[in-house]
């Protein structure tokens, strides 16, 4: 398997946010993972710094609900996938990249679909308010 060297730091900082965020402990994480608890216990307080495997990382990032390569990012310096979205191994990984941008685009796509949807119906607001006919008030005084 292919191991990956890092910042483990800032891997350590991540899972604590991540743990802490979802109120999950370290027995919580080892048995969602399925990782040893020497292991996570290495990692989360970063006792020991080697290079770990992708299914390790791989593993807790899935345990801990985001992408899959989330840690392996973080690790890298990069910065994290969104959960869904195609994997990107490193900056050379041409094909993850385009299957990324795939993806964004077709995010960016629906979103633009849902703000045309918003603005028309903005638009039938604004013609019901000013082109409709002019509201009655009755300005008589209570007798």
């Amino acid at each position: 398997m292919a191991g990956v060297d890092g910042d483990w730091d800032a891997v350590s900082q991540e899972i604590r946010r991540l743990m802490h965020a979802q109120g999950m402990n370290q027995a919580g994480l080892i048995a969602k993972s399925g990782i040893s608890k020497v292991v996570v216990a290495e990692l989360q307080h970063n006792k020991v710094r080697r290079t770990r495997t992708d299914h390790v990382l791989r593993a807790l990032s899935d345990a801990l609900g985001v992408h899959q390569e989330h840690l392996r990012a973080i690790a890298q310096g990069r910065v994290p996938q969104d959960v869904g979205e195609p994997p990107i191994r490193s900056d050379a990984d041409i094909a993850g990249r385009l299957d990324a941008l795939d993806y964004r685009m077709a995010e960016l796509t629906e979103a633009v679909r849902q703000v045309a949807a918003m603005t028309e119906v903005l638009r039938r607001v604004e013609r019901a308010l000013f082109e409709g006919p002019p509201p009655t008030i009755d300005v008589r005084t209570p007798d």
